[in-house]
């Protein structure tokens, strides 16, 4: 059984087409920006059968077209891998198409055998340098690289996400480290670049707990579009959403 924290309908952000997105709990991260820090416990959540997932599921199959399906997030989905596997399984046994989103930390037998039986990935890529990215999540950065290596050897479809937080992940030489890593990417689609925002803060604040990054504000339009011109030197600009 998986441990739920809520779940979403017709999401249009978290991967291709409409979806229904099941947030579960667990999480190893810390991350400065966490918007769902009651989401990093393990001991919470509201308990799921993969009936009761394909259930939802079922109930939204008419709007998820030939794209859409359901998608796994929040912390990271495979803090549960044990369990979310028999959920991927059913779930694609009844024709039902599943996405992870995922930072990509774990890369056990579990986890590989989770990533065979999704269809899409959703892997963060948080900071390119890895002093940086314990800074900003706590841990290094050498497991979720090497995640993102091993799907895309897997050939699994995937979009890489990066979230754009100003003095921290829009430098230009990090930039230009993001496609020197892209470079090595064989079934690369496109990255995804999502605007940092302060909504976690207000969360913490209920939890009692300091908000690291209360005097940013959330990233701006033309912060984005200057993340983009940058990349674009180098990727695509189709590649660049």
């Amino acid at each position: 059984m998986l441990k739920v924290h809520s779940y979403e309908t017709f999401a249009t952000q978290d991967g291709p087409g409409i979806r229904l997105v099941i947030f579960l709990q667990g999480c190893n991260f810390k991350c400065k920006y966490c918007q769902n820090p009651d989401a990093i416990s393990s001991e919470w959540g509201t308990l799921y059968t993969k009936e009761e997932i394909f259930s939802l599921a079922e109930k939204e199959k008419e709007y998820f077209w030939e794209k859409g399906g359901v998608t796994f997030s929040w912390g990271n989905p495979l803090f549960q891998a044990k369990e979310l596997v028999d959920v991927l399984k059913y779930l694609k046994e009844k024709k039902i198409h599943t996405c992870l989103d995922t930072n990509g930390f774990y890369l056990t037998d579990e986890v590989k055998e989770c990533i065979e039986y999704a269809d899409f990935l959703l892997p963060d890529l948080k900071q390119i340098d890895s002093v940086k990215h314990q800074n900003l999540t706590g841990v290094p950065n050498e497991m979720p690289l090497e995640f993102i290596k091993y799907i895309d050897q897997k050939k699994k479809k995937y979009w890489i996400r990066y979230v754009v937080l100003p003095w921290y992940t829009d430098d230009e030489k990090d930039l230009e480290k993001v496609w020197i890593f892209l470079q090595g990417l064989s079934s690369f689609q496109r990255i995804d670049l999502l605007p940092y925002h302060n909504l976690g803060k207000s969360k913490r604040e209920k939890l009692w707990r300091e908000y690291p990054l209360w005097d940013k504000k959330a990233c701006t339009p033309q912060e984005i579009q200057r993340v983009k011109e940058i990349l674009s030197k180098y990727i695509a600009k189709d590649c660049i959403k």
